[in-house]
């Protein structure tokens, strides 16, 4: 970790100049231009050129890579029923409480070589991996949307709720309801709050409508969770922009599954979590959409 001490030229001219920067910016700008370009825009014309601006950049995925640690708290927690809040986060093998020098995004892991530093017994890949996953989404959302308005936060939100679905069906081949029913909700009432209410009904009717309908002809074919989950991203996305994830979701299936298929690698009648696909496709959606 980087010591100010030893950096006079940003602790003295850098930081004081980007500080005031962004008070200034708060207080006479922020309300006429809105969004995250604005903010991007004025560090790249006042604070030094594009170097600001990549710290920035920096910064906000530094954020997200502390959001990503929040995020395995509840791929670990949630389908354990386990309180978000206590106790403190602990190795999984031997239950000893990690200190927080355990617990800084990807460079713990990286400096443990993927072991606990108590008991030498390896740590899963996938906590490193949702740390760096949610630090790239934060960045790309910001950079994508750099010029729109706040409301299409909502997207950002959507992606987080993703990647821990995602992760969650893969290791457990379940979705839960604890995110899935709030998320509708609140979802519902965001959507209203915009005036697309009859938007978010019809896709929801449109997404769970048509996963229900598979479920009806191949139960074994799709999970009740995965019916639960394309409605609620009928709900954001509307029709038209369900059946698109829907088909970018299906496409990413088929060509991740039919190699490992005939490879052997699984079987043809082995249950496979639609939910990463469906995050796959979201996202697709979400950006390009």
């Amino acid at each position: 970790m980087a010591n100010f001490s030893g950096e006079p030229f940003l602790r003295y001219f850098i930081l004081p100049e980007l500080f005031t920067n962004i008070g200034r910016f708060i207080h006479n700008n922020i309300e006429e231009k809105g969004g995250i370009g604005a903010i991007l825009q004025f560090f790249k014309s006042e604070s030094g050129g594009f170097m600001v601006e990549n710290l920035v950049i920096l910064f906000l995925f530094i954020v997200g890579l502390c959001l990503g640690s929040f995020l395995n708290v509840l791929v670990y927690r949630l389908p354990r029923k386990r309180s978000l809040l206590w106790p403190p986060s602990s190795c999984p093998h031997c239950q000893h409480r990690l200190a927080a020098s355990d617990l800084i995004p990807l460079v713990s892991h990286l400096w443990l070589k993927g072991r606990c530093r108590y008991c030498q017994q390896p740590i899963s890949l996938s906590y490193f991996m949702i740390e760096l996953i949610t630090g790239i989404f934060t960045v790309v959302w910001v950079v994508h949307f750099r010029n729109e308005p706040g409301g299409e936060l909502w997207r950002l939100f959507l992606g987080y709720l993703l990647i821990v679905i995602a992760i969650i069906d893969l290791k457990t081949y379940l979705i839960p309801n604890d995110l899935i029913y709030p998320a509708l909700l609140g979802g519902l009432i965001y959507r209203w709050s915009q005036g697309e209410l009859q938007s978010a009904l019809i896709g929801a009717l449109v997404g769970g409508g048509l996963l229900f309908s598979i479920y009806l002809l191949y139960p074994k074919g799709m999970g009740m969770g995965d019916i639960k989950l394309l409605t609620l991203l009928g709900v954001f996305l509307g029709g038209y922009g369900v059946l698109q994830a829907l088909f970018w979701s299906s496409l990413s299936g088929v060509i991740i599954l039919v190699p490992l298929v005939l490879s052997g690698r699984i079987r043809r009648q082995q249950p496979v979590p639609f939910a990463p696909f469906l995050a796959l496709g979201t996202f697709v959606v979400l950006f390009w959409g």
